[in-house]
């Protein structure tokens, strides 16, 4: 039976994304992602003799564009239990959500899924692959990574690092501040700076508290960026270890003037203000971020996250990588 979400499904739903995906979820992080959206949550829900086998979800976001107003819906965790695989029921419960977008006036589902999925969403939801979105990695300290690989090298890790230091860029015009709890100062940039953007979920004050502030698992590092004592643009961080021992920073969000020479500015700071063995970060191709990455240091090393949509506007006007903003922020997972 197909239905729609119902008080104490969060239980089962849980033991299925653990049984699906290999990784347990807190309650905490379940009503964090499904019960504080202000725009709300849609839950599809596949159950057979009291067991939920399957599972499908949108979360509501408003989007930005010129000053126009778009409500997107986020896909998120499409998920079939193994062993109800092979009769239908993923093409079912994306059926059923595609039907509940166009009841609450979803204008464009997005998402970004496995390959697999993918096909799938494409055929039944009759979507659009927009393409791939690139991935960028700075290295700070070469030493570290060559080390974790092969233990041998961990002689030579710190005057490695060393001699590499002098190639990160150790001057820009801004400097990092704790956001703390000046999100005004945060809802001040997004309203000087939206309209430089394509389509773009959008970022208030809430929104930041709401996404990285109040997760119950995460911790984020949000700063604004500063020239002369002045706030330029933001930038949201998070710093994870590796099981071999090698620190990462993911540039989760940067939001500022969609400039080009700026944006680098603001990019060779953090890179110089972060402790971490080497950073990631994402960019839409031929964007001004994708452009400043790489003056910043930054190489595309990948470019492993598709992104889909299901435009039900029928304007044909969001059906190009290059007519959307993202970054990581824009998944869940990070």
């Amino acid at each position: 039976m197909i239905r729609l979400y119902q008080a104490g499904d969060e239980l089962g739903i849980n033991e299925l994304y653990e049984k699906v995906f290999g990784k347990k979820r807190s309650l905490a992080e379940w009503q964090w992602k499904f019960e504080t959206f202000p725009e709300g949550a849609t839950i599809v829900i596949f159950e057979e003799d009291g067991h939920i086998n399957g599972h499908a979800a949108f979360l509501k976001l408003t989007a930005r564009q010129q000053g126009q107003e778009l409500v997107l819906g986020e896909r998120v965790d499409i998920m079939v239990d193994p062993e109800a695989q092979g009769r239908g029921i993923y093409k079912q419960i994306v059926s059923r959500m595609i039907q509940e977008c166009k009841a609450e006036g979803i204008d464009i589902l997005y998402g970004f899924p496995a390959e697999t999925a993918k096909q799938v969403f494409l055929k039944v939801a009759d979507g659009k692959d927009l393409g791939n979105v690139p991935r960028f990695l700075a290295v700070n300290k070469p030493g570290a990574l060559l080390a974790a690989k092969v233990g041998k090298l961990q002689a030579i890790q710190s005057p490695l690092d060393k001699a590499f230091s002098v190639s990160i860029p150790k001057k820009s015009t801004h400097q990092l501040r704790e956001l703390g709890d000046r999100l005004s100062v945060a809802e001040m940039l997004y309203g000087r700076f939206e309209k430089q953007y394509p389509l773009h979920t959008k970022r208030s004050s809430g929104y930041l508290q709401r996404r990285f502030l109040d997760h119950p698992t995460k911790e984020y590092q949000v700063y604004t960026l500063e020239q002369n004592g002045y706030a330029e643009g933001y930038c949201v961080l998070h710093d994870e270890t590796k099981a071999n021992g090698v620190t990462f920073t993911t540039i989760v969000d940067l939001f500022g003037p969609n400039d080009e020479a700026i944006i680098a500015d603001q990019l060779k700071a953090i890179r110089r203000f972060t402790k971490a063995d080497a950073l990631n970060c994402w960019a839409v191709p031929d964007s001004p971020r994708y452009r400043a990455l790489k003056k910043a240091g930054f190489f595309h090393i990948n470019s492993p996250m598709p992104f889909v949509i299901k435009d039900f506007t029928g304007t044909g006007s969001y059906d190009e990588l290059a007519d959307w903003h993202l970054s990581q922020s824009d998944v869940d997972s990070y």
